[in-house]
């Protein structure tokens, strides 16, 4: 899997697991235009993330890898669409060497969340 990651996501390469998340369309439930496959692969993937959690492991979705080269590795259809990768592995006590200066930042402190006035409206949508 490491032909996956560019050099931002170098570190994924030292990890104890990488799952592959994939769906297909046909999977879920159509109805009209509206394709439910990518909202409960979306909702198995936040299961999956607070099980690791639990089991005292680190689990974290990433969108910086290549889909091409992921489904060459894993001989994956083209019918199957790869929604994201999971590194999984243990908390480490030490900054990894390959992270940048801004990735060692970002381990040190939480990113700022929108505040919920951002993306929750009440009764109908409001662009802010």
């Amino acid at each position: 899997m490491h032909g996956v990651f560019p050099k931002g996501n170098a570190w994924a390469q030292s990890a104890s697991m990488i799952i592959a998340v994939l769906s297909k369309k046909e999977y879920d439930c159509i109805i009209g235009d509206r394709v439910y496959h990518q909202f409960d692969t979306g909702m198995a993937t936040a299961f999956l993330i607070l099980r690791a959690t639990e089991l005292g492991l680190v689990a974290h979705p990433i969108a910086g890898y290549s889909p091409e080269k992921t489904r060459e590795i894993l001989g994956i259809p083209d019918d199957i669409e790869v929604i994201t990768l999971i590194i999984v592995g243990k908390h480490s006590t030490t900054i990894n060497p390959v992270l940048s200066e801004k990735q060692i930042m970002a381990e040190k402190q939480r990113p700022e969340r929108f505040p919920l006035e951002k993306f929750v409206y009440l009764n109908r949508y409001s662009f802010k």
